[in-house]
């Protein structure tokens, strides 16, 4: 099998330092993947061309394998839309879904696995051979913890996108049960087929896409419901989602309870508060596909 460990992380010029995260990153894949398989998986960067060959060479120096860098500027592009909501989410970021919901399975297509890694991800624990182990159950996609989305312009209005472009069960498949995508194993051959392809490309490349901001989370998890794909937990992980403060632990009872998909998670709310935003949303939304209605 051949298997990438990828992500699209951000460059830096003028300050090397600023890679410290991604360099520890790089160190804690080699330490709990690359070092304990026979046949170490490729470890790609994909970039906009910002990092330069000698920004290159600095992370590489880090690093005991080699990184394959990957110049992906040609999906960002300028636009002219009119975006809509907080300027944070500036075009890029919303390219930057973009590439990770659609284009990034052209860049991967002669792997079988990939592993998805941020750039802001650090590992304590693996197992180097989750890969082999999806192929012998035939696993698709495996997480670390399910997620809802609680962006109330993409529940406004990429189920009804849906449900204007497409004969899906949008009710169906639209259900705040989407995998955690900072860290992610899939089976690249599934995006590539011809149905998943088409329909990944009639949402990921339309303006609206780039308008409303429609994560590639929520995206992936609506494809995989729509093929009756089951999302899986990683038997055994942990990790760090640095930027967000947070620890993801998969063991047997953790996957059962806190990590089920009956407790997605969004924002760090405790239980009363997460009972709070059902009420209220049960109460105030006329939209059935708000995360607070489910």
């Amino acid at each position: 099998m051949k298997i990438a460990i990828v992500a699209l992380t951000r460059g830096y010029p003028g300050d090397k330092s600023l890679y410290a995260t991604l360099i520890k990153r790089n160190n804690s894949i080699f330490e709990h993947i690359n070092k304990n398989r026979k046949v170490p998986a490729d470890v790609i960067l994909f970039h906009e061309g910002n990092i330069s060959s000698s920004d290159q060479d600095y992370i590489n120096k880090h690093f005991p394998d080699e990184i394959k860098f990957v110049n992906v500027s040609k999906y960002f592009t300028s636009s002219t839309l009119e975006l809509d909501g907080e300027e944070k989410f500036n075009l890029g970021y919303r390219q930057m879904c973009r590439f990770n919901m659609y284009h990034i399975w052209n860049e991967v297509s002669e792997y079988d696995y990939i592993l998805r890694v941020d750039e802001d991800i650090q590992i304590s624990s693996f197992d180097p051979y989750a890969f082999e182990y999806m192929e012998s159950k035939n696993i698709k996609y495996m997480t670390g913890r399910f997620t809802k989305d609680i962006h109330r312009a993409t529940n406004r209005t990429l189920p009804q996108y849906l449900l204007n472009n497409t004969g899906l069960d949008v009710k169906k498949i639209y259900n705040h049960k989407n995998p955690y995508t900072n860290l992610y194993a899939t089976k690249v051959g599934f995006w590539k087929t011809e149905d998943v392809d088409q329909l990944l490309k009639l949402i990921a490349l339309s303006d609206d896409q780039l308008i409303y901001r429609w994560g590639d989370h929520t995206v992936q998890g609506l494809m995989l419901n729509y093929k009756n794909e089951k999302i899986k937990l990683f038997p055994k992980l942990e990790y760090a989602h640095i930027s967000h403060n947070f620890k993801i632990i998969n063991n047997f009872y953790r996957n059962v309870t806190i990590n089920s998909k009956l407790n997605p998670i969004s924002i760090k709310e405790g239980f009363l508060t997460k009972i709070k935003i059902k009420i209220k949303g049960k109460l105030n939304s006329s939209n059935p596909f708000e995360f607070d209605k489910h």
